[in-house]
């Protein structure tokens, strides 16, 4: 898939144009998908589809940031594939950092910023890439990439560029999804990035290795699997046996009725579900080196 035509997709997908976008629409009425995108944090007396585990998530990308500064009010935060705005929304409002959302798609960013306004905090939007970020040297001290490295294909291009606007010292949190290592079922995998839109996936090792060669340093890799993604397969499991029982033309009706195809969702979600027994969810924690 050459880059113009992925990122054309990726616009179609998260801008609820064409059928791939029916899935996120269907997660619109169970999930904080209209403010969070990313695959969220449930600990093991949480259930996943309760409370807002997408929220959670950024709680704990923002507690790695706070870990490695010696204050967050005031810091100034870039949110590197910001979504819908929910994830800086809440750094800003829980941690007072001064945050900047940057996303590839308009439609997000109008999103965002219509989030925003119920909020008292001041967050400024912009659309951009993120391989050529429009911001001077030195502009932030932290930065976060929440589960958005993983729709695009040149990783090693965004850790140079997001070095570049970090100051010296500044530290970089970035969680993703990523395929594990050594795995045999690459068939599988890239089926299910196909599907959802995404670049091949890249693995710990890939993402470590996109680092060389930039002034930023691995301080820390969490697995997160525990915690999300590898909760998913219970919920793709149940869904793809109700489509098949009896009540699956109930199931297909009820999708209709918003205006949801049946069809495309029942394909991402059996993509997914022949993929996670492969998937990772991680998280790294990077920091700029003074030369």
């Amino acid at each position: 898939m050459n880059r113009p035509h992925l990122r054309e997709r990726i616009t179609d997908q998260f801008s609820y144009r064409g059928e791939r976008a029916d899935i996120w629409r269907a997660f619109d009425l169970i999930l904080d998908t209209d403010a969070f995108l990313n695959l969220g944090y449930s600990a093991w007396y949480q259930p996943h589809v309760v409370g807002s585990s997408q929220r959670r998530l950024v709680t704990e990308v923002g507690s790695r940031l706070a870990s490695h500064l010696t204050t967050t009010d005031g810091v100034r935060l870039l949110d590197v594939g910001c979504g819908r705005g929910g994830p800086a929304i809440h750094l800003a409002e829980r941690f007072g950092f001064s945050v900047t959302g940057l996303d590839l798609v308009p439609y997000n960013v109008d999103r965002a910023a219509e989030n925003a306004r119920g909020h008292a905090v001041d967050v400024e939007w912009v659309v951009g890439d993120a391989t050529q970020l429009p911001f001077a040297p030195a502009s932030f001290t932290a930065c976060t990439a929440i589960d958005a490295l993983v729709y695009l294909p040149n990783r090693e291009r965004v850790f140079a560029t997001v070095a570049d606007v970090l100051d010296p010292d500044g530290v970089f949190v970035v969680s993703d999804l990523v395929m594990q290592s050594g795995v045999g079922e690459r068939e599988a995998v890239d089926a299910f990035a196909d599907a959802w839109d995404m670049p091949p996936l890249g693995t710990v090792e890939q993402y470590t290795a996109a680092l060389d060669g930039t002034s930023l340093e691995l301080a820390a890799v969490e697995d997160l699997t525990g915690h999300s993604v590898g909760q998913f397969r219970k919920w793709t499991t149940l869904y793809l046996t109700l489509v098949t029982s009896p009540i699956g033309p109930l199931l297909e009706r009820l999708l209709r009725m918003y205006d949801l195809d049946p069809e495309a969702i029942t394909e991402q979600v059996r993509r997914a579900h022949h993929a996670l027994p492969f998937l990772q969810h991680v998280l790294f924690v990077a920091k700029k080196t003074v030369s």
